[in-house]
């Protein structure tokens, strides 16, 4: 028997707000789920008796804070609160590093593959476009052994220098993209008052390309920031320890400090202090990385 056009009408309405509230309640519990380490983590750094279980703190403090930056362990407590100070100094050495040679190599680069016709360009960049593409690990051993070679194992400026050769390809296909988008005539008024292509590409080409080297920076700068396993790799003194291998650490208690706690608050500051370099590259960048395109291969 079927229904009459009406009753079908208003099944069909009853039953879409059903299927609405379904996902409103997936949503939420997915949210939930992703937001739950973070308010955890938030909640803890402020706790001067933080511990691994969500919990308001009864009194606030700045003091978890206070030690990362002090050294200043507490009592029954491992002491990695001692070193944290100075895996920030080695996270902003191999950073640094990563983003000064991502920056001036990208920039060269970039600009000679957009301005310079070359036999077999098109297969070099997309040599380029494979290598950005390949899984980071399956690089490492070559890299290991280049770096045992030239003495960059336990070297922060060999880390940052590893971390800037897997960061480059992608790099100098997003460079070129700001090149090509730049007119050359620009380029040729240089010339003609008195600019080799050098002083040039000084004070026209890469001032006008300014947000492109900017995003490039500030990326680079996040990829020596946060990179894991090529310090895991090279890096094999605690003073040379970057945030991330530090972190990683805390919950191997070392001969001597079986039967520590964790201090949770201390680990949840670090976090937050580990996590402010993203947070304010995203809000500086945010705009400029709408406008990222990268290069294409021209066929002549």
């Amino acid at each position: 028997m079927k229904l009459p056009s009406k009753d079908r009408g208003s099944n069909k309405s009853l039953a879409e707000p059903s299927i609405k509230i379904i996902g409103y309640v997936v949503l939420a519990a997915m949210s939930l789920y992703i937001l739950t380490p973070f308010i955890w983590m938030f909640i803890t750094a402020f706790d001067p008796r933080g511990s691994p279980y969500l919990k308001v703190p009864e009194n606030p403090t700045f003091d978890n804070f206070i030690a990362i930056f002090t050294g200043v362990a507490k009592r029954g407590a491992a002491a990695h609160s001692v070193y944290m100070a100075t895996w920030i100094k080695n996270s902003l050495v191999v950073a640094a590093t990563t983003m000064l040679i991502v920056i001036v190599t990208s920039a060269m680069a970039g600009y000679t593959l957009s301005r310079v016709d070359f036999p077999g360009k098109n297969i070099f960049m997309l040599g380029l476009l494979l290598i950005g593409f390949m899984p980071s690990l399956t690089k490492l051993l070559p890299l290991y052994k280049l770096c045992i070679m030239f003495g960059f194992v336990n070297n922060l400026f060999g880390v940052g220098l590893v971390v800037a050769s897997g960061t480059l390809p992608t790099q100098i296909w997003v460079m070129k993209g700001f090149f090509d988008g730049i007119p050359r005539e620009l380029e040729e008024q240089a010339w003609v008052c008195g600019c080799n292509r050098f002083t040039a590409l000084l004070r026209v080409v890469l001032p006008a390309a300014g947000p492109g080297v900017m995003v490039v920076a500030l990326m680079s700068f996040l990829s020596g920031w946060g990179n894991f396993t090529v310090p895991l790799i090279l890096v094999r003194s605690e003073d040379l320890y970057p945030i991330s291998l530090g972190i990683a650490t805390i919950f191997t208690h070392h001969p001597g400090e079986v039967g520590l706690v964790v201090d949770y608050g201390v680990v949840a500051a670090l976090a937050i202090v580990y996590m402010i370099p993203s947070l304010v590259i995203y809000y500086v960048t945010r705009r400029h990385l709408m406008s990222i395109r990268l290069a294409k291969m021209e066929v002549r």
